[in-house]
């Protein structure tokens, strides 16, 4: 029987092995082709091409359709730095949940998995697909991706899960090395919920409502700068709202609600105030695409209240439903203000000041039970 358990441990340390080295072999070859890519466009270039374009843009139609069709899912470009950045992080993502299953003998979630490639998958067609394509000649479609890479991108990672995938494969001197960087004063700083979200307002106003628009829509290296930003200031705000990563803050749900109801506030007011705007964003221009100027600024004004707040009410619902079915399971929850008042009642009616929860003490359940039933006779006998 032992050496049976010790064969199955064997081809399971083989097949972890080997998914590993599958992984970065497959991203190995991604990024040779990527480099590739890159070379030949830089070669084929025009004098008139900034070289940011083989590394960014490649393959950018110069003739462009409507948007609104066919263009939105056949309309494609290389962006070859996010694209690697991408691989990489999937690779290293696959690698940790196989040293996941071989370390402790468990199966990394795989609804955490799904979540976080669908995050990067997000993050792919916000940087290559039509919406990437379109983002300099069109203030909507540049909007549509400011969306998905400060809000639906970051929320999917967020629940992947990925610093307690690198502490759970990690062995115990690595992890707990991450744990003290993740606990650290500088990281309880920055993701604090006051600094989470005022960095997270200041980055949607400065970035919609003053003259770095203009920039950022007419220049290539300030579009990518953006990205990243947007990316870092949506993992920061939603590792407090919908997180469960192994660092200092534990929030409780209505605080949570708090957070996602000032997000939300913010997202309106850009909104708002670009759709009432009477000054164009600054927008390039591409040939047989005819679009109003102002009227697409309004367009993405529009999408900015609509859209993000459809989002964010999304996630607040999400968060309600959570609650209901784990309300008072949860560690962030066993401190909120209801399970206070629970046991502050507990305490007054039954005499019983020995603290503690009380759906874990037996003998304090059941004179909490008996405080209930006495209600409902004392109810009756009404």
């Amino acid at each position: 029987m032992p050496d049976r358990s010790a064969a199955t441990s064997d081809a399971t340390a083989r097949r972890v092995s080997d998914l590993v080295w599958i992984a970065w072999l497959v991203a190995a070859g991604i990024l040779v082709v990527l480099s590739v890519n890159v070379v030949r466009h830089l070669a084929a270039g025009s004098a008139h091409e900034h070289p940011s374009a083989a590394l960014f843009r490649a393959g950018e139609a110069r003739t462009l359709p409507p948007l609104l069709g066919s263009a939105v899912l056949t309309e494609w470009q290389v962006n070859a730095v996010a694209l690697g950045l991408l691989v990489l992080g999937l690779a290293w993502y696959v690698t940790g949940t196989a040293l996941v299953r071989r370390r402790t003998g468990e199966v990394w979630p795989w609804w955490r998995t799904a979540c976080f490639v669908a995050g990067l998958a997000v993050c792919a067609y916000a940087t290559c697909g039509a919406i990437a394509v379109y983002d300099q000649v069109l203030f909507s479609a540049h909007m549509i991706g400011h969306l998905a890479l400060v809000m639906v991108a970051p929320a999917l990672l967020v629940v992947g899960g990925p610093l307690r995938l690198a502490v759970t494969a990690s062995r115990p001197a690595t992890a707990s090395r991450i744990q003290r960087v993740t606990n650290s004063s500088v990281v309880a700083l920055l993701t604090s919920p006051p600094v989470a979200l005022a960095c997270y307002a200041v980055v949607i106003v400065g970035s919609h409502l003053t003259g770095l628009t203009d920039t950022i829509m007419e220049q290539t290296g300030a579009s990518q700068i953006e990205h990243v930003v947007y990316l870092v200031v949506g993992y920061q705000f939603f590792v407090l709202v919908i997180g469960d990563e192994p660092i200092k803050w534990r929030l409780s749900t209505p605080v949570r609600w708090v957070l996602l109801a000032v997000a939300m506030a913010v997202d309106t007011f850009t909104g708002i105030t670009l759709m009432l705007a009477t000054e164009p964003i600054a927008m390039g221009t591409a040939p047989g695409l005819q679009v109003d100027p102002l009227t697409d600024t309004q367009t993405g004004g529009a999408i900015m209240w609509f859209w993000g707040d459809a989002i964010m009410a999304v996630i607040m619902v999400a968060l309600v439903i959570t609650w209901l079915r784990t309300s008072g399971q949860s560690a962030r929850d066993r401190d909120s203000w209801l399970e206070q008042a629970r046991d502050a009642t507990l305490r007054d009616r039954t005499g019983d000041g020995s603290g503690g929860d009380i759906d874990e003490d037996q003998a304090r359940l059941a004179a909490y039970n008996e405080w209930l039933a006495s209600l409902a006779r004392h109810d009756q006998r009404q």
